[in-house]
């Protein structure tokens, strides 16, 4: 197949797919022109072997992420809240649910476990919570669930938060704590009339009931009926709970939470059903996928971020904006993929005509703002080895481009195979691998 190519031209949606094409275009020494839009943003690189850097070398910055404390305790836009509901379904329905498989999967789990007290006080609990009193046995279970969870979330933990920081808070400056981008929550008190929060609780039941394997069911009204029949605690809040007003003193509580933990971390595990009483049992961990219409994803994340927005009066999103923002969909635009198309088939036209390196270019473009670059692609860079071989000092020069052929024959013995080397080469082989198996070794 890539024999018969003479340069290759992407048309990706996703880094894991390009850098797998540039490794292959780099084994087969094949050309390939990458390109990419994202809104009114365009690119274009190429990739020449032996020539240039190919699309791996280099790497794009990181995304700016959001402050910890901000998703936690005080957001402000409805961008942070959609991103805290994300966070919350990975939470609840895949990692949890890979986090116990795990438990009862691999023997040496506790131990690896216990190298970090904090980590292993909430994943005991987790565990406990997913295998204990709280493992559901039928729908019903998960709908009971998801009003406690509803509680728990837009209720206690709100209410928590204003017993530790309540809305006339000062600083030791004696300025308001609550201004600016902080703003106070208000605790929401659950309405199952209310369509948002019977939307939460249907949702969230649905997904429970997958991670555990049971029949879910779309019956608002019968869920609506259930609902009433939750057993909901009342919540007393915590004197002297202390919040973490930015992301260096989170860090700094989650060291100090690591002191004196033995006994709850023994309690914990006393616990715990033994993965041999188990043996055989597995939940279903939740993968996201944004554009299944039916499969409650969307659902959640777009009720639990709005619900958030409403504890913290920010305005809600609808279901397609919180689609867009927690799938990190940017809508594409026909103007600048027909620019991209174009400047792909001009160095396309270059390479069919032979031109040399100095004639390529690499482009980036910005519609929005009539920004157009464009600069020569860079060469790859070169790493120099120096050894001694047959009693004389020699350098080997190479880049990711190079490689070393060995072309002696199908019935070449492994002695043929360390001639050649010292002979071509001037390299002794001291061992020989092929993927994990020692072949040889000297």
């Amino acid at each position: 197949f890539w024999s018969g190519l003479d340069a290759v031209v992407t048309a990706l949606d996703n880094v894991q797919a390009r850098l797998y094409l540039d490794n292959s275009c780099i084994h087969y020494l094949k050309p390939m022109f990458d390109s990419g839009t994202l809104g009114t943003k365009g690119n274009t690189q190429v990739v020449l072997p032996k020539l240039t850097e190919s699309y791996g070398s280099s790497q794009d910055p990181p995304e700016e992420s959001i402050p910890l404390c901000t998703l936690h305790n005080f957001p402000h836009k409805i961008e942070h809240t959609i991103q805290w509901a994300r966070d919350k379904f990975e939470g609840l329905f895949k990692l949890s649910a890979s986090e116990v498989n795990s438990y009862l999967t691999e023997p040496n789990y506790l131990a690896k476990l216990s190298e970090d007290s904090v980590n292993e006080v909430k994943t005991l609990e987790l565990l406990n919570a997913y295998l204990g009193d709280e493992k559901p046995l039928c729908f019903e279970d998960c709908v009971h669930w998801g009003r406690r969870l509803f509680e728990t979330e837009f209720n206690n933990k709100i209410v928590q938060l204003l017993m530790a920081l309540p809305p006339d808070k000062t600083d030791a400056e004696g300025n308001p704590f609550w201004t600016g981008h902080k703003r106070p929550p208000s605790p929401l008190k659950f309405d199952a009339d209310n369509a948002l929060h019977l939307d939460f609780v249907v949702a969230a039941a649905n997904l429970h009931s997958v991670v555990y394997g049971l029949e879910g069911s779309r019956d608002r009204a019968a869920i609506k009926k259930e609902i009433a029949k939750a057993v909901v605690k009342a919540f007393v809040p915590e004197k002297g709970h202390k919040v973490a007003k930015n992301d260096e003193e989170m860090k700094a509580m989650m060291e100090e939470e690591s002191h004196g933990l033995d006994s709850k971390i023994e309690r914990l595990k006393s616990k715990l059903p033994q993965p041999s009483e188990l043996t055989g049992y597995q939940l279903n961990p939740v993968v996201f996928e944004k554009d299944e219409p039916s499969n409650f994803h969307i659902d959640f994340i777009t009720a639990c971020s709005n619900l958030r927005a409403a504890n913290y009066k920010i305005k809600s999103a609808s279901k397609h904006q919180t689609k867009q923002i927690a799938g990190k969909i940017i809508p594409a635009i026909a103007t600048t993929t027909a620019m991209v198309a174009g400047l792909v088939c001009l160095e396309l036209y270059k390479l069919a005509q032979g031109l040399k390196l100095e004639h390529f270019s690499n482009t980036y473009a910005n519609l929005a703002i009539g920004h157009v670059t464009a600069s020569e692609p860079l060469e790859p860079e070169y790493k120099e080895v120096e050894f001694e071989a047959a009693g004389k000092k020699r350098t080997l020069r190479f880049s990711l481009w190079d490689k070393m052929e060995v072309k002696i024959g199908s019935q070449a013995t492994l002695q043929d195979l360390i001639t050649h080397f010292e002979e071509k080469f001037g390299l002794d082989i001291v061992m020989l691998n092929f993927g994990r198996a020692l072949l040889y070794s000297q």
